[in-house]
């Protein structure tokens, strides 16, 4: 297992390329731009990778803004069944003309200083990589979303994340996004490596899912990637205490009152989708 790891400061020109990966975005790839737009460091590109045929305009308003700031901005599209966004941030990285990179999801929104600051430490050797402390829900006012998290904290230990957001290029082209792990893809190098990324008081916002279906979709992508079927199925028996149980823990750090009985049949939904899952892996 290897700790955070260190390298030599970057010298001469800093170039980022903040890499989108899209699927059926079309909600919230033009606010996730132009947040990316609006960024106070301006040596930048972004990088729209449409990951497989959307079913709704994300690609045409990837190739729209490409179009407006022909200079500034680069679309694709990974034909075929899209694979995650690991596989659009590798294929991004690869045409990507920065020596940093930042990982984005097109449901994320920046504060203005986000690149400016978290590409300081990369610039002076302190980690190859770095990611924000906590993840503010961006649609807060929705019953679903708010469930989803209305705080989400980075770090796995004090300090410390299994995930990067900005990153050396030439250190992650050496160690691509692993697609088959699914919604753990952005844990690859510290599934495979044990490395660790610092964490920084970034400003960041998350959409969160905010419906019975985008919330069932999600955690269908959740289930898809958890090992042990057998867990899932073996809390079948017991699964209305397993929302219960959900439930306290979940008001224990979110109180708020719509959430007592709504919380319930929403940890209900989201075992139901891993269920599915989990059977499917059984047959």
């Amino acid at each position: 297992m290897m700790p955070i790891v260190k390298s030599k400061p970057i010298k001469g020109k800093i170039f980022v390329s903040s890499i989108i990966a899209a699927y059926n975005e079309e909600e919230h790839l033009a606010d996730c731009i132009q947040y990316l737009l609006k960024q106070t460091y301006n040596n930048t590109e972004i990088v729209i990778v449409e990951n497989g045929e959307s079913k709704d305009r994300t690609y045409e308003i990837a190739k729209s803004y490409e179009k407006k700031y022909p200079k500034k901005v680069r679309a694709f599209s990974i034909p075929g069944k899209q694979k995650g966004p690991g596989n659009a941030w590798n294929y991004g990285v690869k045409k990507a003309k920065g020596n940093i990179i930042q990982i984005v999801g097109a449901d994320l929104r920046y504060g203005k200083e986000y690149i400016a600051e978290g590409i300081k430490p990369i610039i002076q050797g302190k980690s190859v990589g770095i990611v924000h402390k906590e993840e503010i829900c961006n649609n807060v006012n929705n019953l679903w979303a708010r469930a989803f998290f209305y705080k989400r904290n980075s770090e796995h230990k004090p300090g410390l994340s299994k995930v990067f957001s900005i990153i050396r290029k030439d250190y992650l082209l050496k160690r691509p996004f692993n697609s088959a792990l699914g919604y753990t893809d952005d844990q690859t190098i510290y599934i495979t490596e044990g490395t660790e990324f610092p964490t920084f008081n970034l400003e960041v916002f998350h959409t969160n899912p905010a419906s019975f279906s985008d919330t069932w979709d999600h955690s269908k992508w959740v289930g898809r990637s958890i090992t042990g079927s057998w867990k899932i199925i073996a809390i079948f028996p017991v699964f209305l205490i397993y929302a219960i149980y959900k439930t306290i823990n979940h008001l224990k750090k979110d109180f708020y009152l719509p959430f007592i009985l709504f919380l319930p049949v929403y940890y209900l939904i989201r075992y139901f989708a891993y269920l599915v899952e989990a059977v499917k892996k059984i047959i």
